[in-house]
Order: C-alpha cells, then sequence, then structure tokens
C-alpha cells in the first residue's frame, strides 16, 4: 500500500525565492527516486505552499529522505512546516519523526488502526 504526505509551508520573509528554488530542485531530484510515485508542490499565494507525495512503501520514504537530506536540512531556514499529515501504514522509523513534531499526524490505514500498539 502506499504513503502519501501532504505538508504545507509558510514562507520566512524575504525568503519566497529562496524556498521555491529549494521546492523545485526537491521536485526534479524527485523525479528520479525509485518507489516516488507522486511530488508535487502548489502555491496559494503569498508564501504558503503545500507538497503531496506518494511512494511505494517505508523504502521510498528512506531513499526520499535520504537523496534530499541536504536539501530538507536547508529547507528550515527558509520556511516552517505548518502541517503535514501522512496517510497509510508506516514504519518505525516514519512514525517516531512525525511523534517528535506537534504538528505532524499519522493517518493508518482504516482497517489497521486498531491492531496498532
Amino acid at each position: 500500500m502506499s504513503i502519501f504526505v501532504r505538508a504545507r509551508f509558510d514562507a520566512h520573509d524575504q525568503r519566497q525565492a529562496d524556498f521555491e528554488e529549494l521546492a523545485l530542485a526537491l521536485q526534479k531530484q524527485a523525479k528520479d527516486e525509485p518507489g516516488t510515485l507522486t511530488y508535487r508542490w502548489f502555491s496559494a499565494g503569498a508564501g504558503s505552499y503545500l507538497v503531496i507525495e506518494e511512494y511505494t512503501d517505508d523504502e521510498a520514504v528512506a531513499v526520499h529522505q535520504e537523496r534530499a537530506a541536504e536539501l530538507l536540512a536547508r529547507a528550515g531556514q527558509y520556511a516552517d512546516l505548518v502541517h503535514a499529515e501522512i496517510y497509510g501504514t508506516v514504519g518505525p522509523e516514519i512514525r517516531a519523526w512525525a511523534e517528535a513534531r506537534p504538528q505532524v499526524t499519522v493517518f493508518p490505514d482504516f482497517p489497521e488502526h486498531g491492531t496498532e500498539s
């Protein structure tokens, strides 16, 4: 089953152009990542951005995180992660990452939701 991510970012004052350049670099890189099915950015204007991601599985998410580590580290210099939702059954590493961030919510697949510890 796929893992979907929907995340919203607000660019810092005067850093909108930097964040847009970074988002485009991430999108370009994601095109060649095995297991990355969708990676699209959207803008509501005035420095508000949304990314929609879809991965085949946890391993594909890990590959993206590893390949994009340098770019993702710079993202915090240009914008704040306002809200993120992760949909699907995720492994312990992704769950731990999400639990460390109060603005992130994980939505497990419904039939499995009641069986998680």
